[in-house]
C-alpha cells in the first residue's frame, strides 16, 4: 500500500513540475486594422504547436493597449507582459525611460538587413534596435473610380480645392451623399489624421528651428479645412466625429463615400474581397495624394514595433515568439491573405506578390513622400490635447484658430531635442 502511494504522489509530483515549467509567454498588440480573418491569433497557435511555448494573446484596440503597457511599465516591476506593442510615437519616450531590452543580443546583423532599412531605424536608439517592426503602416489614398465615372470625373483629386469640386459633383448627381468619411474619433486616430492635414498643407505642430507653427496661418487653414469640410461645405459625414478607423473603412466598402484618403495597404485587399466589400472591382490607388497645393504631398508612416519589456522574466522565449512571427515566410503569407505591406526587403520582388498587387506602384509614389509623426517624448501629451481641442472644434465651442491656439499654448516651454520651444 504504502509503495503504491509513493507512486501515486510521484506521478503527481512530476505532472505538477511538469505544469510549471512549461514555457509561457504573454503578448499583448492591437487589433490590426484589417486584420478581419484572425491571421495573428491563427500564426499564434501555429508557434505554440512548434516550439511548445504557451502564449496568452492579447488582442484589444490601440488605446486600450497603449493605456494597458503604459500603466505596466511605469510600475517598474516585473511585467505582466513579454511582448508588447511599441509604436512609433513612443520610441523616444521608452528609450529614455529604460523601459525595453535592447535586442541586438537577440537579432543577427543578417536578419536586421532583411528588413526595410527605415523600419529598423525607427526604433532603434543610439545603433541599438529596440523594436521589430510587425506593421508597416503607410496610409495610402483611395479612390473609387466607378464612382467618379458616373460623375464624368476623369481622374482623383490632386488638391483639396479639388476634393471640394468633385465632392460636390457627386452629391449633386445623387452618387454619394457624403464622399468623404473620416475617423475622427476622440482618440488617437484623430492626432494622426490632424498630423495628415496638417502636413497637406506644408505646416506641422512645430517647424526645424523649433518655432510653434500650429496656430500660423497655414495650420490654421488645414484645421478650418477639416472643420469645413464637416460643416460648412458638408462633404464629410457627420458621423465622422464618432467614427474609428475601421468604422469609415467599412463606409468605403459599403459604396457610401468615394475618397478614403488615409487606408491601410491592406484598404485595396477588403475592397475587393466580395464577402466583405460592396465595392469589388472599382476602388483604385492614385498616384498622388490631396494636398493644399503641388509640392505639399504628404502621407503618414506609422510603424508599430514589438518589444521586450526589460522587466520581462521569459525574454528568451518573447524572442523566439517575434523570430517566427516576424519571418519572411509568415510576413509572406500576411501580405497573401490580408494584403499587409511586407516587412522584409525580399518579398517586394517576390513574384506571387507582384502578380497579386500590381498597385504596388502608386504604394511606392505615395510611399516617397511619407512622413512620421512628431517624435518626442512627450507626444502622447500632444496627442491627448489636441484631440480634445479638435473635438471642442468639431462641436463648435472652439473656432479652428482657438483651437490652434490652445494646443500652441500646450506647446509652449515643452522641449523638442533638448531645446525650448521659441515662440
Amino acid at each position: 500500500m504504502r509503495r503504491n502511494l509513493a507512486i501515486v504522489l510521484t506521478i503527481i509530483g512530476l505532472a505538477f513540475a511538469g505544469t510549471v515549467s512549461a514555457e509561457s509567454i504573454t503578448v499583448i498588440m492591437p487589433r490590426h486594422e484589417m486584420d478581419l480573418i484572425g491571421i495573428w491569433e491563427k500564426q499564434t497557435r501555429e508557434f505554440e504547436a512548434k516550439t511548445g511555448i504557451k502564449v496568452e494573446f492579447i488582442q484589444m484596440s490601440w488605446d486600450e493597449v497603449a493605456t494597458k503597457v503604459t500603466t505596466d511599465l511605469t510600475t517598474g516591476i516585473k511585467s505582466s507582459y513579454d511582448v508588447i506593442e511599441f509604436d512609433n510615437g513612443w520610441v523616444s519616450k521608452f528609450a529614455s525611460a529604460n523601459w525595453l531590452e535592447p535586442l541586438d543580443k537577440y537579432a543577427s546583423k543578417a536578419y536586421l538587413d532583411s528588413l526595410l532599412p527605415g523600419l529598423v531605424q525607427t526604433f532603434s536608439q543610439k545603433g541599438k534596435p529596440l523594436g521589430i517592426v510587425w506593421n508597416n503602416d503607410t496610409r495610402f489614398f483611395f479612390y473609387n473610380k466607378a464612382m467618379l465615372a458616373k460623375a464624368n470625373i476623369k481622374s482623383p483629386p490632386k488638391t483639396w480645392t479639388e476634393v471640394l469640386q468633385q465632392s460636390k459633383a457627386l452629391q449633386a448627381a445623387g452618387i454619394s451623399k457624403f464622399p468623404v468619411a473620416e475617423y475622427w474619433n476622440q482618440e488617437w486616430a484623430l492626432a494622426n489624421s490632424a498630423a495628415f492635414y496638417l502636413y497637406s498643407f506644408g505646416n506641422s505642430y512645430f517647424d526645424d528651428q523649433n518655432r510653434i507653427t500650429i496656430n500660423k496661418p497655414g495650420s490654421v487653414e488645414a484645421l478650418q479645412f477639416m472643420y469645413d469640410m464637416l460643416k460648412k461645405n458638408k462633404i464629410a459625414n457627420p458621423s465622422s466625429v464618432t467614427l474609428s478607423q475601421e468604422a469609415a473603412a467599412d463606409l468605403f466598402y459599403s459604396g457610401s463615400s468615394a475618397f478614403f484618403f488615409q487606408g491601410p495597404a491592406s484598404t485595396y485587399s477588403y475592397a475587393n474581397d466580395k464577402t466583405k466589400s460592396k465595392v469589388v472591382g472599382q476602388v483604385e490607388v492614385a498616384n498622388d495624394l490631396p494636398a493644399s497645393a503641388a509640392g505639399k504631398q504628404a502621407t503618414l508612416t506609422l510603424p508599430e514595433a514589438f518589444a521586450i519589456p526589460r522587466t520581462s522574466v521569459n525574454k528568451d522565449a518573447a524572442w523566439k515568439y517575434i523570430q517566427f512571427m516576424i519571418s519572411p515566410e509568415k510576413d509572406k503569407e500576411r501580405a497573401l491573405k490580408i494584403g499587409s505591406l511586407p516587412l522584409f526587403k525580399s518579398l517586394y520582388a517576390d513574384p506571387q506578390l507582384l502578380k497579386l498587387y500590381p498597385y504596388w506602384a502608386q504604394f511606392a509614389k505615395q510611399s516617397a513622400v511619407a512622413k512620421p509623426l512628431p517624435l518626442v517624448d512627450w507626444y502622447d501629451e500632444l496627442v491627448n490635447t489636441t484631440i480634445a481641442d479638435l473635438q471642442q472644434m468639431f462641436l463648435g465651442m472652439k473656432t479652428p484658430q482657438a483651437a490652434a491656439d490652445d494646443i500652441a499654448a500646450f506647446l509652449d516651454g515643452k522641449l523638442v531635442d533638448g531645446k525650448p520651444l521659441k515662440k
